[in-house]
């Protein structure tokens, strides 16, 4: 993992964030394990399953990605950057966080528009408003936008060099 120093409030969010995600996993283990069991011992399947797990699933893959971007988790192939004198690895750096902040605001405006279309479409049987399926990219795509900000701010400043590809990656486990 890319090690800097992020406020306290980043870090708290982003343990906060792991934690809910791992409420939210465990929800849907359950959910389904439930619904297995109902339909497959009890020939009863449960009418909420569906619609609760594609509810669940989202918020946890998008808040999840809050987390992965602060610690630069995402997939990314750096062998042309690595092959780069340092000033061109830190412009191509730059270069990729302000694709990745475009993405993610066009995303974060994108996903808003929809769950404002969708606002008043009920779920048949959860009967709530299907805009809670596509609020959490909105959600998720404006702490990815922030944290994106915050880790250019400090690439320009100097605080936050580039990583390396050893850095990406825990292999020792020592912390």
């Amino acid at each position: 993992m890319v090690k800097y120093k992020a406020p306290k409030v980043i870090e708290y969010s982003i343990k906060s964030i792991n934690f809910v995600t791992g409420i939210i996993m465990i929800l849907l283990t359950l959910v389904v394990f439930i619904e297995v069991l109902s339909r497959y011992l009890f020939k009863l399947p449960l009418a909420y399953s569906g619609e609760l797990t594609s509810l669940l699933f989202p918020w946890m893959i998008f808040l999840a990605a809050i987390a992965v971007t602060k610690d630069e988790g995402h997939l990314s192939i750096n062998y042309f950057r690595n092959l780069m004198p340092k000033l061109g690895q830190k412009i191509a750096l730059i270069i990729t966080k302000l694709i990745m902040i475009y993405f993610s605001v066009f995303m974060a405006i994108s996903s808003y528009q929809l769950s404002e279309v969708v606002a008043n479409q009920v779920m048949p049987m959860l009967r709530i408003s299907r805009m809670w399926l596509y609020i959490s990219a909105t959600i998720a795509f404006v702490g990815v936008t922030i944290i994106l900000i915050y880790q250019l701010v400090l690439i320009a400043t100097n605080k936050m060099e580039v990583p390396r590809e050893e850095d990406l990656y825990d292999l020792d486990h020592d912390s």
